[in-house]
């Protein structure tokens, strides 16, 4: 008999745990849609601020640009988002300038040979 209880506990014990790890991935996936909006609102908040930065520091002779005073479309970020978003904010003017200099430069030797 006391192997029938070893048995019993075990397949009793398995049961609840594949109970449990189910009713778990349930929960997550009901609460993954709820989510969802809040990623997709700091992504866009995030673009917004990355953008804001981008256009200060192109508008500053040589893309040099102050952290502060933050941008209003950073404003709602943490201090480590706002981190983030202006150094890719800078890294976004820095590309920029760089492709148009590319470009003038192309233009320039174009012109130089005709």
């Amino acid at each position: 008999m006391g192997t029938r209880t070893v048995h019993a506990a075990a397949v009793i014990a398995i049961t609840l745990l594949l109970t449990g790890c189910s009713t778990g991935g349930d929960v997550r996936d009901k609460s993954t849609p709820s989510g969802t909006p809040g990623a997709a609102e700091k992504a866009e908040t995030t673009r917004a601020c990355v953008d804001a930065i981008a256009d200060r520091a192109a508008a500053h002779k040589g893309g040099a640009v102050r952290s502060h005073p933050v941008p209003a479309p950073c404003a709602r970020l943490s201090d480590a988002d706002y981190l983030d978003a202006y150094m890719k904010g800078l890294e976004q003017a820095h590309r920029a300038a760089r492709k148009t200099s590319q470009g003038e430069t192309g233009k320039a030797a174009d012109g130089a040979g005709s």
